[in-house]
């Protein structure tokens, strides 16, 4: 495993050592940082904003958590801690995926549940967090399970719960 810190020295993440990351300025001169992991074939795997201070909004859903866990070196400045999670939401004749922190909120399964939001609060802003799936991202709940049993999904999951805040 190899750990990549954010230039600013507030967040941290080990990830595999045959993978990579790469960081870019936001688009529009919005302030933070960027962060894109890349597994050993080239192909982007997740994007990591930090010092972002965008906000969320979102309609209802129907959600679906497949998993959910905690990320012990992550806290708010609230004191609230951001949960790793991997869901499924429904709205109208649609369903979306996401994976990444979100604030515990975004994990209320059921129907009614506002939708995801990858943004956590951070001391120097926000962190956004985000798996980059395909569109369509499975062909079902059922491939989004078996996923759930490969090793690129128990590496994304241990590297999201690695973050640290310092």
């Amino acid at each position: 495993m190899k750990t990549f810190t954010f230039p600013d020295g507030h967040i941290s993440f080990a990830y595999p050592e045959a993978w990579t990351v790469r960081t870019a300025l936001p688009p529009a001169g919005l302030p933070g940082m960027e962060a894109i992991v890349t597994d050993s074939a080239g192909n982007d795997l997740l994007f990591l904003g930090n010092g972002m201070t965008a906000g969320c909004a979102g309609g209802p859903v129907s959600r679906r958590v497949f998993d959910q866990a905690a990320v012990p070196g992550m806290a708010a400045p609230d004191g609230t801690e951001p949960i790793f999670g991997f869901v499924v939401e429904s709205y109208g004749d649609g369903e979306a995926y996401f994976m990444g922190l979100s604030d515990p909120r975004s994990l209320e399964q059921g129907e009614g549940a506002s939708s995801w939001c990858n943004l956590v609060s951070t001391a120097n802003g926000g962190l956004s967090t985000r798996v980059l799936f395909n569109d369509p991202a499975f062909l079902n709940r059922g491939a989004a399970r078996a996923w759930m049993a490969t090793d690129q999904y128990a590496q994304l999951k241990a590297l999201l719960i690695s973050l640290t805040y310092a």
